[in-house]
């Protein structure tokens, strides 16, 4: 009898461990955020893994932020990533700043995906988005991983796409999320 209950803990601690919740107070932990510029000569993929973040989540809803530096984002040409910089207006807005807000779920297990308002502060432009859809997997316990798509449109943050031969890039770039975040902390949240 007493190894039957063992066996049977055993086997339920992975998915006890994996049910974690939200509530508590989270860390950035590792990022890749990857953006894509897409010109009828060819596409250009830039990437960053200096992202940093963190947030609180309540019994009523959850609030992160993560700021990334402009000049992290690495496209294989650093003409290309200088030029980046400058029409982003790197070097008088270094940062690229996201708030997120979404409601915590009353269940206790991380949700599979959740929606989230998003506002970004980029290029000296402050532009909202609403109801962007984050994909969320447990990890380990304490550990959730986040991924999500999101389409910027550069008019919206007042800048000018960028020509080659006199053909502008398209307005729309979209931005892909791949961060893995940790709870810290045993403080008690509300």
């Amino acid at each position: 009898m007493k190894v039957g209950k063992i066996v049977l803990l055993l086997l339920l601690l992975p998915v006890l461990g994996f049910a974690s919740e939200l509530k508590g107070n989270w860390v950035l932990d590792k990022s890749e955020i990857d953006y894509k510029v897409t010109h009828p000569l060819h596409h250009v993929i830039g990437k960053s893994t200096e992202a940093r973040g963190k947030g609180i989540c309540s019994a009523a809803k959850c609030q992160f932020i993560v700021a990334v530096p402009v000049k992290s984002f690495d496209s294989g040409d650093s003409n290309r990533d200088l030029h980046m910089l400058q029409i982003t207006k790197g070097a008088d807005d270094p940062l690229i700043q996201v708030n997120v807000v979404f409601p915590n779920p009353s269940n206790k297990a991380i949700p599979k995906e959740i929606s989230a308002d998003l506002e970004i502060l980029f290029a000296g432009q402050k532009v909202n988005y609403s109801k962007v859809k984050l994909g969320m997997v447990s990890l380990e316990p304490g550990q959730v991983r986040v991924t999500a798509v999101i389409s910027l449109s550069l008019k919206a943050f007042d800048i000018t796409p960028p020509s080659l031969l006199g053909v502008p890039i398209e307005d729309s770039v979209p931005i892909q999320l791949d961060m893995t975040w940790k709870k810290v902390g045993t403080s008690a949240v509300n």
